[in-house]
């Protein structure tokens, strides 16, 4: 009984780890398809307003923005905040951008592309990335790095 035990509680504490690395591996390929489509959606907003909305990747604080372009900073709109700091429920270890902003014109055009790289580590050391890309003409795409 000893033995069964024993080997029962090995295969448990592999299958757990195992679980633990799938669930961070899911995490990250989510959280890449959620910014895909908040990316689709800042070129969807500009051509709905007909007016320039600007990207805003800030890499310190982990934080995605699309905001308005037009009016001074002080009294900007912002159409849609989403954060992948620890605390939040897309958390990653790693926020990487090609840019810091990017402003994409009512007929659907952006000023430059767009490269975004999300990156989880594993307590164990694993490292899992995606990586988000936009065109200037619109098109985004979700890639293993």
């Amino acid at each position: 009984m000893l033995v069964v035990f024993i080997v029962f509680s090995a295969v448990a504490m592999i299958s757990i780890r195992s679980i633990g690395d799938t669930i961070r591996r899911d995490r990250v390929a989510k959280t890449a398809a959620i910014l895909a489509t908040d990316v689709e959606q800042a070129f969807s907003i500009a051509a709905r307003l007909r007016e320039p909305v600007r990207m805003v990747v800030d890499r310190t604080n982990k934080r995605f923005t699309i905001q308005d372009r037009n009016v001074p900073p002080a009294t900007t709109t912002i159409y849609k905040t989403r954060s992948f700091a620890r605390d939040g429920e897309y958390s990653l270890d790693s926020l990487w951008s090609s840019r810091d902003t990017v402003d994409i014109m009512p007929n659907g055009v952006s000023t430059a592309e767009l490269q975004l790289s999300l990156v989880i580590k594993t307590k164990g050391g694993a490292t899992y990335a995606k990586s988000v890309r936009a065109s200037r003409g619109g098109l985004v795409r979700v890639n293993n790095r």
